[in-house]
């Protein structure tokens, strides 16, 4: 399943979603790839849905 099947199979019941494209370093990404497909398996939830979760967090940590 790609970006373009889970855009729109997250559980929320969200139809549209945006992409939110940033440049970081070649580390940064694997580790967050991998941080990703860590919690998708320990979880079961979807790409989506992860990433929804991760940049709330990030808002939240921030206060923004």
């Amino acid at each position: 399943m790609d970006y373009k099947d889970e855009k729109n199979a997250g559980s929320e019941g969200q139809d549209e979603y945006e992409v939110l494209q940033i440049q970081v370093r070649p580390d940064l990404y694997r580790a967050f790839q991998r941080c990703v497909w860590m919690t998708v398996h320990e979880t079961g939830m979807s790409i989506v849905d992860i990433h929804n979760r991760m940049i709330e967090e990030l808002l939240r940590k921030k206060e923004c």
